[in-house]
């Protein structure tokens, strides 16, 4: 029978506490701002006044009684542009966005190489010990152009990404065995409901001192990987994602090799609340060449919460991994992991 750290026992009932507290204190929010919370895309200002005629106004200036008026507008809660969810543009007028709030093209919440904030406590039925991963990073928008003329979307993207994912061995005084490091440029897009990526990553691994003292005999590999990367997401409704891509490194050493291909879907139930969240489920597979194209498949059921003008997610839950190690340090290595976890996304 697995037993869970006290320490982590406490965390975790502190955690549900606050939360449930929250909510109560929260409960009389306004039906309305759940809506918020909805993935609603649209590719036109003409879909837009349709779906929600209060700015019929702001987006037709030639309506407004009093013209000349645009550049005080600020605009409503909702996205426009196909923007999503979260993102507020200051000004209805310009088409140019410096440092934009929100992105495009959302993380994905079970991908297990993504850029965010995270830690997860696991326990691998393989080796029968526990493992504790974080990533310390996360991903954000540089700039920002809307209604492009000459590309086929409603509105694209630049973003920078970068994290360190670290794994510690809480058996040895938690410590560090390895990190991963991930630095990454994209240019995201967005028409309807689909979104589009292509971009750039960089990953390289390293073993951790600690590991090395214990493990004198252990031979150190300097897997790295330059990639380029293609992907593609589709919002199915208001609560269904689905999405898929592939990746081709172009440079790559210590075992690393070309291709690697990842897929997955997501459902995020809708709060009856603003801020009490709501019940969050996600799949991810991912294949790489390195490992024969054994699938990693990654699953997570959690309780999420999203922020009404920023967009962003917290996430707490459990998560089940099943395949090669993420940790590519031990590429090789195949992992049967269930733990608990907090994820913060951007």
């Amino acid at each position: 029978m697995i037993t869970f750290p006290k320490w982590m026992q406490t965390a975790i009932v502190g955690v549900v506490l606050v939360c449930w507290s929250a909510a109560v204190t929260n409960a009389d929010e306004p039906e309305h701002v759940a809506s918020v919370y909805r993935p609603l895309t649209y590719s036109s200002d003409e879909t837009a006044q349709a779906l929600f005629p209060e700015l019929a106004t702001e987006l037709n200036p030639a309506a407004s009684s009093e013209p000349g008026d645009l550049d005080e507008i600020t605009a409503s809660p909702v996205a426009l542009s196909g923007s999503p969810i979260g993102y507020q543009p200051q000004n209805l007028h310009p088409d140019h966005e410096a440092l934009p709030a929100g992105l495009l093209y959302r993380s994905y919440a079970a991908g297990p190489n993504e850029s965010r904030f995270s830690t997860v406590y696991l326990y691998d039925f393989s080796s029968k010990k526990w493992d504790w991963d974080s990533t310390l990073g996360g991903r954000v928008g540089l700039y920002r152009r809307n209604r492009p003329v000459r590309l086929p979307v409603d509105v694209w993207q630049i973003d920078m990404e970068g994290s360190t994912k670290t794994r510690l061995n809480p058996h040895q005084q938690e410590d560090l065995e390895s990190a991963d490091y991930r630095f990454g440029l994209l240019w995201t897009g967005r028409r309807d409901n689909l979104s589009l990526k292509f971009g750039y990553f960089h990953v390289s691994s390293h073993v951790g001192d600690e590991y090395m003292v214990r493990h004198p005999t252990f031979e150190r590999i300097n897997f790295v990987r330059e990639s380029l990367i293609w992907g593609a997401s589709a919002q199915l409704n208001d609560n269904v994602r689905t999405y898929g891509e592939f990746a081709y490194a172009f440079h790559t050493s210590g075992g690393a090799d070309k291709w690697q291909f990842q897929f997955g879907s997501e459902f995020a139930a809708t709060p009856k609340f603003g801020r009490t969240g709501a019940p969050f489920l996600a799949a991810n597979m991912q294949l790489r060449e390195e490992t024969d194209y054994q699938a990693g498949t990654n699953i997570i059921a959690a309780w999420q919460w999203k922020g009404r003008e920023t967009g962003h997610a917290f996430r707490l839950g459990a998560e089940y991994f099943n395949g090669p190690t993420n940790q590519f340090e031990f590429f090789r290595r195949y992992q049967n992991q269930l733990g608990l976890g907090a994820w913060f996304d951007y």
